[in-house]
């Protein structure tokens, strides 16, 4: 499960594409005190995400933790927003992989292929793990895990020894924290831990759920904040004006610091690692997606048959096929477009992916609190109420942060784009609707007496 997590949140590719967009056109060195922040906030927030799992147990995680105590309706609408926001980044990252596949390639052998034949790789790929399970899955993002700990670790410590000096503190100062494009920087430290909820997710996969979900979730957590403060504080290091640095080629920011202080040999080999991560990505994304979607099919609230499972691997195959589907008809009109992923469609699927995570962190602070005020969970009032209103209080704050600047989030000035944040609104209300048909026709099936 932490593996999973990890996967999601895939550390060399938050090098390489968020941080790297952050450290260029957000806040520039002061990403990492904002991440620092972002990790302490979601310690807190945890605090009353572990309570919820002690009594709900379900693949549709946020969904049924948010029903739990505000209530069938608010739980359906936080369903769908879940399934958008997954489904959206499952397909974000299957570009971003064919988008570095390229890059290695290219520099491997010399061949260059457009980024959506080595996307369509990675689909088939992702399409035969989500099909094996969870299990198989985190045989090979466990693998892709490990090799970019080594491969950061590695970068940092040459960073070190080639430029002490750069390692400052002043990243951790107010001034450096607060000053830029702040909105920007919020997104993607948040998105660098956008796997959270995979410990819940797999809940009804593993043995002894709630120690294992309990267990998963700060461990996990801890190994995420540690991870994504010593890359980016490294990749500031790295640079005399990291932000310059950043803005000339975001893209190819770690590549350049991997070729400067590791040798020529290791920008090919760090491309190729950013592409596996981004596919390890895309796996954790996918599973994610096909989860929520088998739980709504076992409610009913989607077609009944996305609930099926595997004969032989246990595993929501249907729905494995119908979010396959949804990344081509993501991806197929924006690679016809000849867009770049990194630059167009990233910050766009970001901004959705951001959120709509922070909508669903939000309700599951008031789930936990409302279902204290009620009797429903019996834990200290520091775990269900204290923990979640602080907690609760700053998810809302970065919630404003972003909607007041989305368009500075994104980098588009396109009016697709600037609506583009009225596709969970529109998914919420979508899921109450089904959601109130859906108990009207339990109802009709009552016999009368």
């Amino acid at each position: 499960m932490v593996f999973m997590v990890i996967a999601a949140t895939a550390p060399l590719t938050a090098m390489a594409s968020n941080m790297s967009l952050s450290l260029g056109f957000g806040v520039g060195a002061g990403s990492v005190g904002l991440l620092l922040l972002t990790g302490a906030l979601l310690a807190v927030f945890a605090v009353g995400y572990v309570v919820l799992t002690r009594y709900v147990t379900n693949a549709g995680a946020y969904y049924a933790f948010i029903g739990f105590g505000l209530g069938r309706e608010t739980g359906a609408a936080a369903a769908f927003v879940a399934t958008l926001a997954y489904n959206l980044a499952a397909g974000g990252m299957i570009a971003a992989t064919g988008y570095f596949a390229d890059i290695a390639v290219t520099s491997y052998l010399g061949v260059d292929l457009p980024w959506y034949a080595y996307g369509a790789v990675a689909l088939v790929i992702t399409f035969f793990l989500g099909l094996r399970g969870v299990e198989m899955a985190q045989r090979v993002t466990s693998v892709i895990s490990v090799a970019q700990f080594g491969i950061i670790l590695l970068l940092g410590l040459a960073i070190l020894v080639g430029r002490p000096g750069g390692w400052s503190l002043s990243v951790l100062s107010p001034g450096e924290m607060f000053s830029g494009n702040v909105a920007m920087t919020l997104v993607f430290c948040l998105l660098c831990f956008g796997g959270f909820e995979a410990t819940a997710i797999y809940g009804e996969e593993a043995h002894a759920p709630r120690r294992a979900i309990r267990v998963a979730t700060y461990l996990g957590l801890a190994l995420l904040v540690v991870v994504f403060a010593f890359s980016t504080w490294s990749l500031a290091a790295a640079y005399g004006d990291v932000k310059s640095a950043a803005g000339e080629d975001p893209g190819s920011l770690v590549f350049r610091a991997a070729n400067l202080y590791l040798g020529e040999w290791s920008g090919p080999l760090f491309s190729a690692l950013v592409a596996f991560s981004f596919l390890a990505a895309a796996v954790a994304f996918h599973n994610m997606s096909t989860r929520y979607m088998f739980a709504l099919g076992r409610a009913r609230l989607l077609p009944v048959f996305l609930a099926r499972v595997h004969d032989r691997h246990g595993t929501p195959y249907l729905s494995t096929y119908v979010q396959v589907a949804i990344t081509l008809v993501m991806l197929v009109p924006f690679a016809a477009s000849g867009a770049d992923p990194i630059v167009n469609l990233f910050p766009a699927v970001s901004g959705i992916t951001s959120l709509s995570l922070l909508t669903l962190m939000l309700g599951c602070c008031v789930s936990v609190a409302v279902a204290a005020l009620r009797g429903k969970v019996t834990e200290r009032w520091w775990e269900t109420v204290l923990a979640p209103a602080v907690a609760g209080s700053g998810v809302l704050a970065i919630t404003v942060i972003v909607v007041a600047n989305y368009q500075a989030v994104t980098g588009s000035d396109s009016p697709l784009v600037a609506l583009m944040p009225a596709l969970p609104v529109l998914a919420a209300l979508y899921g109450v609707l089904v959601s109130r048909r859906r108990g009207q026709a339990l109802l009709d099936d009552v016999p009368a007496a």
